[in-house]
């Protein structure tokens, strides 16, 4: 938001300025979803580059018994099904391992319209 403001010569002082009012003054528009599912796709990354606890439970490689029924949506099948589509998790947790790859896949999928 501060980039918008300094192209635009609006001092971060300025209290009649909301973040609204200058992003409506410069035609753009925050998508609340876009920036969840960023922030999500982002926190993945991080957590499956680094070799851990979280990396086991986001995985859901920790051994125990599940309980009856129907298994309940995954976080990382849950992202993998808006993010790539129907694939393997092997191959969605390999892509997290380079971290350029990574960043250009989150950017293209919240490019995408109906993200």
């Amino acid at each position: 938001m501060w980039f918008i403001r300094r192209m635009m010569r609006i001092s971060w002082t300025e209290k009649k300025m909301s973040n609204e009012l200058v992003l409506k003054e410069a035609n753009l528009e925050r998508s609340l979803l876009k920036t969840i599912r960023q922030r999500q796709l982002q926190f993945l990354g991080h957590v499956c580059r680094h070799k851990g606890l979280e990396h086991l439970a986001i995985t859901g490689k920790i051994e125990g018994k599940r309980s009856r029924g129907r298994q309940r949506i995954t976080f990382i099948e849950n992202l993998k099904s808006w993010a790539i589509g129907k694939g393997s998790n092997n191959n969605f947790i390999r892509l997290t391992e380079n971290g350029f790859e990574w960043r250009n896949m989150i950017a293209n999928v919240c490019s995408r319209q109906g993200t």
